[in-house]
């Protein structure tokens, strides 16, 4: 891809020669050849343009200038975006020969679309239609009666259970499981007075599914449990990270992001444009306003409403978070200040028990 097309296709200016075929992008310290282009978006990434071997740079138009002279500068003005439109245009996705490998096993009623992928021992149900240009990698399992659109790629290991939908352009990286049963079980086994010895726990069957929406994306080793009746839900847009647990008969909203290890239990409901940072767990039957921020290795048990920013465990209002972290710093040096106080109490007691004898 030549210098100019880059800049392009990033909206950027251009200073210099656009007829520079780059073909790899790279931090300026591990630029080894002409057609590399550092990548200097970052105070650090920037200082090692002094010594690259690069003779193509990216870097951002608010930094200063690079400290010496190259034969092509793209400055670009919102870094992340770029960082996102650039890597998309250098990523070829995962390596993968074309076609229906020999080994896998597709049912005779599957129906799969124009110019779809299939993996080396790969599965596909009963009566699943898989939509056009999907590109199935090896050893994935999808049940019966699936549906999956277009466009989109499945890591290998994962696995789909029956009856699930999943949209167009989804990701979903490997060994992550959609559509699994849900962890129920009866009687309430959470009310202490009906968790005894006589109590034989029963299983709650999972007879719905899970639905997923277009352009989502789910990290590996993630799970997606089906629901109890209805269906699981994940809206259109929404990003979930590595570990990531949603239980069934959760309702996730469009635009939100999930990052590592977050664990939602059951029939949570999530709005839309809702950001869960690294670690959080959800109690069930919990709501979460459209918009609202949750801090990472927060605790949710109670709704949290539109647009709120809560931490901690419990979570609650940040603000509130941070005042009582801040008085549990203070607690020794009150302690130390009302044992002095208690020390000069009772000297004070003495003396005028003292002076009372006399």
């Amino acid at each position: 891809m030549l210098v100019r097309d880059i800049a392009e296709a990033l909206g950027a200016k251009l200073d210099g020669d656009g007829d520079i075929a780059i073909d790899r992008l790279v931090h300026p310290a591990w630029a080894e050849r002409p057609s590399d282009l550092a990548v200097a978006m970052s105070p650090q990434a920037a200082a090692a343009l002094a010594q690259t071997k690069a003779h193509a740079v990216l870097v951002a138009a608010a930094a200063p200038p690079p400290p010496r002279s190259f034969s092509a500068v793209i400055a670009i003005t919102e870094p992340r975006m770029a960082l996102a439109r650039l890597t998309a245009l250098f990523d070829a996705g995962p390596p993968h020969d074309g076609g229906i490998h020999p080994t896998a096993v597709i049912a005779p009623d599957a129906t799969l679309g124009p110019d779809v992928s299939i993996g080396a021992y790969t599965t596909i149900g009963a009566r699943s239609r898989i939509g056009a240009g999907t590109r199935i990698l090896p050893q994935v399992t999808i049940g019966a009666d699936v549906t999956i659109g277009g466009q989109g790629l499945i890591h290998s290991g994962v696995r789909i259970g029956h009856n699930c939908r999943i949209g167009d352009r989804v990701i979903i990286h490997s060994n992550a499981v959609i559509g699994a049963d849900g962890f129920s079980f009866a009687p309430d086994l959470m009310s202490a007075t009906a968790f005894t010895a006589a109590v034989a726990v029963q299983r709650v069957h999972s007879l719905g599914n899970v639905v997923i929406g277009d352009d989502v994306e789910i990290g590996a080793c993630s799970t997606i449990d089906r629901a109890t009746l209805e269906s699981t839900r994940i809206g259109r847009g929404s990003k979930i990270d590595d570990h990531v647990h949603i239980g069934h008969n959760v309702i996730i909203g469009e635009s939100c992001i999930l990052c590592g290890m977050v664990g939602i239990s059951g029939s949570v409901v999530i709005g839309d444009r809702v950001r869960l940072g690294g670690g959080v767990g959800v109690g069930d039957h919990v709501r979460i306003g459209d918009q609202a921020v949750v801090a990472a290795g927060s605790g949710v048990g109670s709704d949290v409403a539109p647009g709120a920013f809560v931490s901690g465990y419990p979570a609650q209002p940040h603000a509130r978070s941070v005042e009582q972290h801040l008085y549990l710093g203070r607690q020794k040096r009150l302690h130390d200040k009302v044992a002095a106080m208690a020390s000069r109490l009772d000297e004070l007691e003495r003396v005028v028990g003292r002076t009372t004898k006399k």
